[in-house]
């Protein structure tokens, strides 16, 4: 009873930590629920005296796999990200739908025993006591299945040199200075002046991002507002920081009221009302 107990429970953990990974829009958080789920399956197999599963769990995935991802997301990063409107989209549909086939033909097997196959001639109970568990499981992994385990081995190379070049590619991608503008009157999104600036429109994409100034070319008192609405709602404490050092160029075409101006010298480090029609052109 005690062991059922403990095995829903676990088994809880691990789905929360599942969906965790899943709906978190933070991959860093994403991460470290991996690891959780991770080590409550890494608990599981405890529990069915698969000790060198368990142990190999910890320090292969919970340790070096989830090492690797949050590597991979320091080395590539995710500056501005894809903006994604909204779940409900033909690819997520056709990959709910695969899921759920997926999990009816596991849980169908599982209930029917069809994952059990025939027993071993050699693992045998007392072979495992004599020789050990460890021991048996390492004799038929470097004998009998030795081409499969070298084959993981290239998987892993092949994947560690995909992060590197897509790590040289990201980098030729990055830009040095991000405007965030506000500008009514241009119906695109973003736009890169030269090979190290990129301009993002604000009012086409009203999401908080990393940017190194503030450029208002066309905006009402009303955008300005809901800009430093959400601008003073961010808690992210690195841009918290530059927050008050960035300068704001606002148009002279752009006439803003004194509270909106005044607010915005509370915010950021100089507002500047600029004669050029465009920073950095």
């Amino acid at each position: 009873m005690l062991g059922q107990i403990i095995f829903y429970a676990v088994a809880a953990v691990a789905i929360l930590a599942a969906l965790g990974v899943i709906f978190n829009k933070n991959v860093v958080h994403s991460a470290l629920f991996l690891l959780v789920n991770f080590s409550s399956l890494a608990f599981l197999y405890f529990l069915l005296n698969a000790q060198f599963l368990g142990v190999a769990q910890i320090l292969v995935y919970a340790g070096a796999i989830v090492v690797l991802f949050l590597f991979v997301v320091m080395l590539i990063g995710a500056d501005l990200g894809e903006p994604v409107k909204s779940w409900v989209n033909g690819r997520n549909i056709f990959l709910a739908v695969l899921a759920l086939i997926l999990m009816t033909v596991v849980g169908t097997a599982v209930a029917e025993n069809l994952v059990l196959g025939q027993p071993g001639s050699d693992m045998t109970p007392d072979a495992v006591a004599q020789f050990g568990q460890t021991e048996m499981i390492a004799a038929a992994l470097f004998t009998k299945y030795t081409l499969p385990f070298q084959l993981v081995a290239v998987l892993l190379s092949v994947g560690i040199v995909g992060v590197v070049w897509l790590a040289q590619h990201q980098q030729r991608q990055k830009f040095r200075q991000v405007v965030a503008v506000l500008d009514a009157g241009w119906d695109g999104e973003s736009e890169k002046v030269n090979y190290d600036m990129l301009r993002v429109n604000w009012l086409r994409r009203p999401k908080l991002f990393d940017f190194d100034w503030i450029e208002i070319v066309r905006a009402s008192d009303e955008d300005v507002n809901r800009f430093a609405a959400q601008i003073g709602g961010d808690d992210d404490r690195w841009r918290g920081q530059r927050y008050p050092q960035m300068v704001c160029v606002v148009s002279p075409d752009c006439h803003l009221s004194e509270t909106t101006l005044f607010k915005l010298r509370q915010m950021f480090g100089e507002v500047q009302i600029s004669t050029v029609e465009r920073v950095g052109a």
